[in-house]
């Protein structure tokens, strides 16, 4: 992604729609405005929708506006300051990545469709929760937060049990799919199997659009930190676990009543 996201928007200009067009005029023209205003501030000042703001941050290769956003602000940040960002003190530079990234969760989550999952995990028959290689860290800690307010799940990684469970799934189950970006490929034809059992498949992902996409209930994109262009290193799981941690206030809530 290039480190100064108005030339990617110039670089994308012809291909864009008028609407589009007329959205990057306006954020080429007043980045500050853009950088520090809400979805809902920006769309006024743009005269565009937020969902028209999201589509014009996909087109131009980001995975949603929070990114577009966390972009502009790093830029503008690093050109007032004159510095190089990749010779900023390493303990600071982590901590104001994750800070960033995980502010940005409460810009790309849609409450309504949050509690809507919420409200279908406190009454579901059974829970599966299915990760990869270092996604599973993030089912077992979900299965681990839901334990201790009286929930159980079951945590998934091998792929062989995931096909064996399309066959036992079913209306009433919830199965949660971990993944980045699942580049293997795996989960399309269990998504695909589950969903024709009419199981409530629920995907938190960092991918904007999985080929599985359409077959899940709910479809949940979360920033993707490993994506930073100066300190790559750094490991998606942090973000997901935040986001459990959301979710299980939603859950608690609901249990509470």
């Amino acid at each position: 992604m290039s480190t100064n996201p108005l030339d990617r928007i110039q670089s994308y200009y012809d291909e864009l729609t008028n609407k589009d067009k007329d959205i990057a005029v306006y954020i080429i023209n007043n980045p500050r405005d853009a950088a520090r205003s809400s979805i809902d501030a920006l769309a006024k000042m743009a005269g565009a929708s937020k969902s028209a703001l999201v589509r014009f941050a996909n087109r131009i290769g980001y995975s949603g506006f929070a990114e577009l956003k966390y972009d502009l602000s790093r830029f503008l940040v690093s050109a007032n300051s004159g510095t190089d960002e990749d010779h900023k003190d390493p303990v600071d530079a982590i901590c104001d990545t994750y800070a960033s990234y995980i502010s940005q969760i409460k810009e790309m989550i849609d409450r309504t469709e949050l509690d809507a999952i919420a409200q279908k995990l406190t009454s579901a028959r059974r829970i599966k929760l299915f990760g990869f290689n270092r996604t599973f860290n993030s089912a077992m800690q979900m299965r681990q937060r839901l334990g201790k307010i009286g929930v159980d799940a079951e945590a998934v990684s091998d792929t062989t049990v995931m096909t064996d469970l399309e066959d036992v799934c079913r209306a009433g189950d919830c199965v949660i799919v971990f993944t980045v970006s699942d580049n293997a490929g795996i989960y399309n034809p269990i998504v695909t199997n589950l969903a024709e059992n009419q199981c409530s498949v629920f995907c938190f992902t960092m991918s904007q659009a999985l080929p599985f996409k359409k077959k899940c209930e709910k479809y949940i994109v979360l920033p993707r930190i490993s994506r930073d262009s100066n300190i790559s290193f750094l490991d998606d799981q942090a973000v997901f676990m935040v986001f459990i941690e959301i979710l299980m206030n939603r859950i608690a809530t609901l249990l509470s009543k």
